[in-house]
Formats: structure tokens, C-alpha cells, sequence
């Protein structure tokens, strides 16, 4: 799967893990440790890959920040419209459009360390006053679409499920299990951490999920010095002798990166706003929007 974990909102601390295990006719799992998205999975490979399989039982692990809300609601649909008996697993997180993909399944199980969240859709727009009033209003529509889903899951009602999304809130699987939203709680077999995703995203992380340090050895320093721009023998030499520039200097450096990554960006949404030209999408519309807004469910604080 394709990784651009400079952008990725979640800058994962390891690769992410998407597989397909034990491919029978009784039963197939599909493993899905990543962002959604063009971050991570996609719902075209997903979809790809889901029509092949042909198991009477089909387990989806998830360990999982969420992502894109179109590419996670097309997997959900998939799952849902698929002919296996489906069971999800939750090893570690469902998050955010992972949590619709995660009660897409006929069954839904959490690990009982695992946590589920859901929240309000998030966006960013470029654009003058209307841009930003059309992408309200499909933000909106969004979020109904989504409380209704979660409404039906759970028989709660949905304006008691728009309040939740705006709390943006975190169940453990107990509450998940009360609330509705899951239909068991099963033993965490699975090694899934959600520590491998960065969360400084959301606003109300539970502590259990801020501040998991991990073991960092040579190489996994390496790559983070490589990561932000350093060349292999540059990151090396700070390795063996320590970094020798002033904190100004590496303001600057960071800083300059920083706005390399911006440049990209702008230039990565002219594009896509082109290719909206190219193909005739009409302003307005949720074609237009979305080339205009890279929708992703995460948290606005």
C-alpha cells in the first residue's frame, strides 16, 4: 500500500500491516493495522481484494485511526454487502471512520483493552465564503449520514448521537458493549497497540493512549533523522557525535521542512482541483468539494 508518512495526520511509528490470512473456503481474515485512505488502505484495493475472497466466515482484524471518510464508508458498505458471514475484530482502536467500518460487520467483538471513538467529520477548505458554506453543508450531511448509522447500530437516537460525535467520544469496550455499539467483548489475542499511531490529533485521547514511549534502537533513530531530511551519512555523523548546531539553526532547519511539506501540499491541491477541470466536475458539486476539502474524520478542537 502506498505511505506518505510526512502528510499522514496520524505519522505512524511503524509500517502499516494491511494482509489477508488463512484464504479458505471456510474461513479468510483480512488484517487491517493502518490509516484509511490514500494514507493507508483504500477502499479500491480493499474492495479488489474483498471480491476474491469467497469463505463462508471472514474475520476483519482492525487496529485503526480512521482516515478518509469516503474511502472508509465505501470499505464499511463492502463488508456490509458481502456474501461471508462477516465478524470484525477491534485489536487496539477504532476510530473515527474505523469505528463505521468496524459496526459494518454482522458481528462486531472488542478486545477488552481496545478502545472505540467517533466523533464529527473534519475538513479543511481553501477558497472564499461560499467555498467554506458548501463545505459546511457537506460536512453536515456527513455527520447525519454518520449519526444515523451509529443511531441504528445502537437504537439510541440520533440527536443523542450528534452529541456524542460533537464530545467526540471514547468507549472502552464495556461502555461499547452498553451502549450498543458492539456485540461482544472477547480477550485481546491479537497483539494490536494503538500507540503506533499519533492521536495529538483528537481531543479527548484517554490517558491510557497519551505519552507510550517505545524502545527506540540506532536504526529507528536513523530513520527519524533521515525522515526529516537529514542524508544518510549526515544522520549518522549526529548519531555518533550529537547534533553540534544552535536550537536557531534547528528552528530554521525545521522550518524550512515544514514549508517544503506546505509548498507540497498547495501544489498537490492545484492539482487535483486541475484534474477537476480537466474532467468537467461541476463547481459546486461534491466532486468540486472534494477536490477543494481532503475530508478526513478527525477531531476539531
Amino acid at each position: 500500500m502506498k505511505r506518505m508518512n510526512k502528510r499522514s495526520p496520524f505519522k505512524p511509528q511503524a509500517k502499516g500491516n494491511y494482509r489477508i490470512e488463512n484464504k479458505t473456503e471456510k474461513e479468510a481474515t483480512i488484517y487491517i493495522y493502518d490509516e484509511i485512505g490514500w494514507f493507508g488502505v483504500e477502499a479500491a484495493d480493499f474492495v479488489k481484494d474483498l471480491d476474491e475472497i469467497k469463505a463462508e466466515t471472514l474475520h476483519i482484524r482492525l487496529n485503526t485511526p480512521g482516515g478518509d471518510v469516503f474511502d472508509g464508508t465505501a470499505i464499511a458498505n463492502a463488508i456490509k454487502n458481502h456474501k461471508s458471514h462477516t465478524i470484525t475484530h477491534i485489536d487496539g482502536l477504532a476510530a473515527s471512520i474505523g469505528s463505521i467500518i468496524a459496526i459494518a460487520s454482522n458481528e462486531t467483538k472488542m478486545a477488552e483493552n481496545s478502545f472505540f471513538m467517533f466523533h464529527e467529520a473534519w475538513s479543511w477548505t481553501i477558497g472564499n465564503a461560499r467555498t467554506h458554506a458548501e463545505a459546511k453543508e457537506l460536512l453536515d450531511k456527513i455527520d447525519g449520514v454518520l449519526a444515523a448509522t451509529y443511531a441504528k447500530k445502537t437504537r439510541e437516537k440520533e440527536a443523542d448521537i450528534k452529541e456524542m460525535m460533537a464530545a467526540e467520544t471514547w468507549l472502552t469496550a464495556e461502555e461499547a458493549l452498553e451502549m450498543g455499539m458492539i456485540d461482544g467483548i472477547e480477550e485481546d489475542k491479537e497483539k494490536a497497540s494503538a500507540a503506533m499511531f499519533d492521536l495529538s490529533v483528537f481531543a479527548n485521547v484517554p490517558d491510557e493512549l497519551k505519552d507510550i514511549k517505545k524502545d527506540l534502537n540506532e536504526r529507528d533513530l536513523e530513520r527519524a533523522l533521515r525522515d526529516a531530511g537529514c542524508s544518510r551519512n549526515q544522520a549518522k555523523e549526529i548519531l555518533a557525535k550529537g547534533f553540534k548546531g544552535d536550537s536557531s539553526q534547528r528552528d530554521a532547519e525545521e522550518e524550512a521542512r515544514l514549508q517544503i511539506e506546505r509548498e507540497a501540499q498547495v501544489a498537490e491541491e492545484a492539482r487535483l482541483r486541475e484534474a477537476g477541470k480537466v474532467n468537467k466536475i461541476e463547481k459546486g458539486s461534491t466532486e468540486d468539494l472534494l477536490m477543494q476539502a481532503d475530508i478526513t474524520m478527525a477531531t476539531t478542537k
